[in-house]
């Protein structure tokens, strides 16, 4: 099986080169990585090129992050899909080889595993464990999509992989739909699998917080028809696992 990592960027070059280098440097693994750029006018494009000479690369205005996934969905080969941020990296070369595996199980429809969470300055603030997910799905929890790997034909079932009607939340609907509506199943691989930088569209600022907790209502809601703020408050005291409240204060906003 092919994965096919998908990346969007603009003006990324600052972190993109270790994004690129954490996918090239995978072992036992055939990975594609496709570059879903806005029009960069740093030297985003070379930098990827320079580090990967098979990275696919595509060039085109957007409507947000969503829409740019999107994009990278639609041109994307891979039988398994996944999305990491330009700032994201994994954590060590056998992340790919671990999720196949996972996948050989026939009854797995996605692979799942945790976060840490760092500031710009390295510093871990905050361990994501999602942990076991059971039968009656997502419960008060996220799986952060970059920690999340899933097989093809799932998201050939929506309309299209995110909403791009969101600017927070579209990653969580997606779950929502895939594992708490339609009951896929999922293989959990307790360990770390990617290191997340804080600082972007969800993380920055109190008012992301409570954009993506507003979001995250709706989402449920027009999903489920309500409940929505009731999962909302679970998913917000979830937060607290694992997170490193100094670390956290000194880089918050950072």
């Amino acid at each position: 099986m092919k994965i096919s990592v998908i990346t969007v960027t603009k003006n990324s070059s600052k972190t993109l080169d270790r994004t690129v280098f954490s996918v090239a440097s995978q072992l036992n693994v055939e990975v594609e990585h496709v570059i879903k750029d806005a029009g960069s006018t740093d030297d985003t494009i070379g930098i990827a090129k320079a580090i990967n000479k098979r990275v696919v690369v595509i060039v085109q205005s957007d409507k947000g992050i969503y829409d740019a996934m999107n994009q990278g969905f639609a041109v994307a080969s891979g039988d398994i899909i996944a999305f990491l941020n330009s700032d994201d990296y994994y954590v060590d070369q056998n992340v790919l080889s671990d999720v196949l595996l996972a996948f050989n199980n026939e009854s797995c429809d996605f692979v799942y595993g945790d976060i840490n969470m760092t500031s710009v300055t390295g510093e871990l603030v905050r361990e994501w464990k999602t942990g076991g997910i059971g039968g009656l799905g997502l419960v008060g929890q996220q799986i952060p999509h970059p920690g999340l790997f899933l097989r093809r034909e799932l998201l050939a079932k929506l309309e299209m992989p995110f909403d791009p009607s969101y600017k927070i939340s579209a990653d969580f609907k997606q779950q929502l739909i895939l594992i708490n509506k339609l009951k896929y199943k999922g293989v959990y691989l307790n360990r770390p699998l990617v290191n997340m930088e804080t600082g972007g569209e969800s993380t920055n600022s109190f008012w992301s917080f409570w954009l993506g907790w507003k979001e995250s209502v709706r989402a449920y809601n027009e999903v489920f028809g309500e409940g929505g703020l009731w999962f909302v408050v679970q998913k917000a005291f979830s937060k607290f696992k694992g997170l490193k409240v100094r670390a956290q204060i000194r880089n918050f906003g950072g």
